[in-house]
This record gives C-alpha cells, sequence and structure tokens, in this order.
C-alpha cells in the first residue's frame, strides 16, 4: 500500500473514491458531508444530487465504525465511501500521556473500525486510489493528533495494493498526519481489523 499524506482539497484528487464523514442515517449533513453533497449537486446537478440522496436512502442507516459505498453520481471520482466515525466524548485535548479512558478506548476502537473497513471496502470493490479525510475530527471532535496516528496505523497495517491519500483540510491536521503515528500515541493504537 502507498500512504500520501496531503494537504489539499479532497474534490481535486484523482482518486477511484473519497470518503464522507457520514452520520448514521446518511443524510446529508454539515461540515464535509454538507460539502461533498453540494459538490455533487454542482457536478452532477440536481438530478445528481437527488439520486446520491436516494442512493443513501435506500441503504438506510450504517453504524458507527462501519462504511458503505454509492456511486458518486458526478464528482470527478466514480465513487464515495460513507463512514461513520465515533462523536469524541473523550477529554479534549487529550492530555500527554494519559491513560485512556474506557469511554475514550471504545472512540479509539470505532475510529480504528471504521478506517478498517474503508479499505476492506476498496479492496472488495477493486477501488486502487481513495482519498480519505480526517474521519470525526470536525464536528465529532475527535483530537487530530489521535485521529491522524490510527488513521497510519491502520493503513501502515493492510497490505493492499492501492494508494490512500490522507488528506488534511488545514495547517494543523497536516501536521499531525506528518508526524503521524508519534511516539506518544503509539502505544495506544493497537488496529483492530
Amino acid at each position: 500500500m502507498q500512504i500520501k499524506r496531503v494537504r489539499d482539497d479532497i474534490f481535486s484528487l484523482q482518486v477511484g473514491a473519497i470518503v464522507n464523514p457520514a452520520n448514521e442515517r446518511l443524510f446529508e449533513g454539515g461540515g464535509l458531508c454538507g460539502a461533498i453533497f453540494g459538490q455533487v449537486r454542482l457536478d452532477g446537478g440536481e438530478e445528481g444530487h437527488r439520486r446520491l440522496t436516494e442512493a443513501c436512502r435506500t441503504i438506510g442507516r450504517c453504524p458507527t465504525g462501519r462504511a458503505v459505498i454509492t456511486p458518486s453520481f458526478g464528482l470527478r471520482a466514480p465513487h464515495i465511501i460513507h463512514a461513520v466515525g465515533p462523536v469524541w466524548e473523550g477529554r479534549r485535548p487529550l492530555p500527554v500521556g494519559a491513560t485512556l479512558t474506557n469511554v475514550e478506548s471504545g472512540c479509539l476502537r470505532q475510529l480504528e473500525s471504521v478506517y478498517c473497513n474503508i479499505l476492506r471496502l476498496c479492496e472488495a470493490e477493486g477501488i486502487k486510489s481513495v482519498a480519505i479525510p480526517g474521519i470525526s475530527t470536525g464536528i465529532f471532535r475527535f483530537p487530530k493528533d489521535l485521529a491522524a496516528a490510527v488513521a497510519v496505523a491502520v493503513c501502515q497495517s493492510h497490505d493492499i495494493d492501492m494508494t490512500v491519500n490522507l488528506v488534511a483540510y488545514d495547517d494543523e491536521s497536516f501536521k499531525y498526519l506528518l508526524a503521524a503515528p508519534s511516539a506518544a500515541v503509539v502505544d495506544l493504537v493497537r488496529s483492530t481489523c
């Protein structure tokens, strides 16, 4: 697997799939999820937007830690992987050298699971390149350093013939991606895949 750490607009990348940080009901949400639905409306028109909304409605729900796939209905990337990450319910920021609480450990395992499921879905669908944003680091408030460590550690644990673009939308997130996985968090990240 080739892992690229990218500071870019997720829509500008030439990939087989982009990942939508979705909600469990697969509704058009805020943040990047809303931006993806909005970009489908721009690139695929009202018909593309209607078809994406209908495809998500047909799937129905996606539990936290899981991922589902739809066509993109007009984006440069032909597929959208809708991945539901956990809402962070722990301390923010996480103290350096802290031991995770049970709740924090549960959130960490769910985030590991969602990255594993994204990669499994890519492999099953024959997708050779994917762009993955920082799952749960926006409105779900997952600590960006820990999320970056999880993303890199999970990707490094898979031996798949594909390119994974871990995409940062801001300088702080990109800094954490470049440093990940750091020695301070590597012991916390044990892949469950």
